[in-house]
């Protein structure tokens, strides 16, 4: 899991803690298992309790580039009419 790659870089080589102060760990200051556990309860895929981005899909912006040129079609209609 990249999550725990991650914190083992950063000074737990030893291996992440099965829990931590509760404070630390909502600020993601302290890794632990416990938030772990907490974002598979939670069902949370993006792992956004984790502190973790969602990426944006590469189709994104080719979709919002054709809702933009068909809201601008419409408004040319009806300014037409």
């Amino acid at each position: 899991m990249d999550y725990i790659s991650t914190w083992e870089k950063r000074c737990y080589s030893n291996g992440i803690p099965d829990a931590a102060p509760v404070e630390l760990e909502s600020r993601n200051k302290v890794p632990s298992y416990r938030r772990i556990c907490i974002a598979i309860l939670k069902n949370d895929h993006q792992l956004k309790t984790l502190g973790y981005q969602p990426k944006k899909s590469k189709y994104y912006d080719y979709y919002k580039k054709i809702e933009l040129s068909e809201r601008v079609k419409n408004k040319q209609l009806k300014l037409d009419l």
